[in-house]
């Protein structure tokens, strides 16, 4: 995947006959729906942000006692409320905390569309060859499958929640 897109970029940056396919000019209607496509896309992922400025959910995400724990703790962590996988009774606390940082986490799936309208909106301002629109279209792709996981995470972690409510006292040893 990222030698395509190596490729890809290493051929819209080749210089031909003197110019850049980087300075060719996209069809006017291309450009003014690029333009708002950018516009709408900065709207959401600004909205995005100060939603979870105004929430608190930044805060909440820097002050998660999650960042005491080593990355493959974590990953474990999430793994198993994913599949919905208890364990022991004396990790359901922790778990707990786990999916409710998961389902609050959500947000991102927001910010990421927001992304993907940018990216794309940028490939319609500057439609100058079909491998300009492939990379473009590849990166977006990628923002979107980012989005989509964390909207399906969230989604499985409130189903852990509805699943085994507990409280979260004594989580994260």
């Amino acid at each position: 995947m990222f030698g395509v897109l190596g490729f890809l970029l290493a051929r819209q940056l080749a210089v031909r006959d003197g110019s850049s396919r980087w300075e060719a000019r996209a069809p006017e209607v291309a450009q003014f729906v690029g333009v708002v496509v950018v516009v709408l896309g900065a709207l959401i992922e600004v909205g995005a942000i100060v939603w979870a400025v105004r929430w608190g959910r930044i805060r909440a995400g820097r002050e998660s006692p999650m960042w005491a724990l080593g990355m493959r703790k974590r990953s474990r962590l999430v793994k198993r409320v994913r599949r919905g996988d208890i364990g022991s009774d004396d990790d359901l606390p922790t778990l707990t905390v786990v999916a409710r940082q998961m389902v609050a986490g959500g947000w991102w799936a927001v910010l990421a569309a927001g992304l993907v309208l940018v990216n794309l909106g940028q490939a319609l301002i500057r439609v100058t060859s079909i491998g300009f629109v492939v990379l473009f279209g590849l990166v977006a792709a990628l923002f979107a499958l980012a989005a989509w996981q964390v909207h399906r995470d969230a989604r499985r972690a409130a189903t852990f929640l509805r699943q085994h409510p507990a409280e979260p006292h004594g989580a994260l040893r």
